[in-house]
């Protein structure tokens, strides 16, 4: 038996991630049947956009868990492949780019995000073409990464007909401090471009 019992999330109910329930390094999964997802990660401020340019963490972010090196990489494909994108401040991995699909994870440890970043907003887009409305089964769990349980999790199972980006969720912080779970679920047209435009300053 875990140390936690395992919550089904509706959209807007949360899950309390504080540090008296020994929680700090959280594993995030996405998890989905047919369709090619992309998950990513939003680090943003009070003001609702990315605290830096780092702050955009997705398959195809310049700041990764290593430094290029050609001699080990050969080229920028292999790196890309080989590598994880990271926020500036370490706190967040981001996913390798799982083309054959089924899972993608995502990394954050609480106690190392910045003081200026509010919340970490989590989405997923899907591949050029096609809709959220082609994807099956499609759920994001919050898990424990030092215990492995899983804690929450949230089934993206809103009618999405035209939609090819979700927000699923967000880990925000309460009034007393703590880091919790907030599930969303919010559907757009789109694509990346979409959040980019609604999270990035011009």
């Amino acid at each position: 038996m875990g140390k936690f019992n395992l919550k089904k999330l509706d959209g807007g109910d949360r899950f309390s991630l504080a540090k008296s329930l020994g929680l700090d390094n959280i594993r995030v999964e996405l998890t989905w049947q047919d369709g090619d997802l992309d998950t990513q990660a939003w680090l943003l401020n009070q003001d609702g956009l990315i605290v830096n340019d780092e702050g955009f963490v997705f398959y195809n972010s310049e700041n990764r868990t290593e430094p290029f090196d050609r001699a080990k990489h050969g080229n920028k494909k292999n790196y890309l492949a080989s590598t994880r994108p990271m926020s500036a401040d370490g706190a967040v991995l981001g996913a390798k780019d799982e083309q054959q699909g089924g899972i993608e994870t995502l990394n954050i440890c609480l106690s190392k995000i910045a003081p200026d970043v509010q919340e970490v907003l989590i989405s997923a887009t899907v591949y050029e073409g096609t809709s959220f409305g082609s994807v099956k089964d499609a759920k994001i769990t919050i898990i424990d990464e030092e215990s492995g349980d899983a804690l929450c999790f949230f089934e993206l199972t809103k009618d999405y007909k035209t939609e090819d980006a979700v927000v699923a969720g967000r880990f925000l912080i309460d009034d007393n401090g703590e880091w919790e779970f907030e599930a969303m679920g919010n559907g757009y047209n789109g694509g990346l471009q979409t959040l980019v435009d609604m999270y990035a300053e011009e």
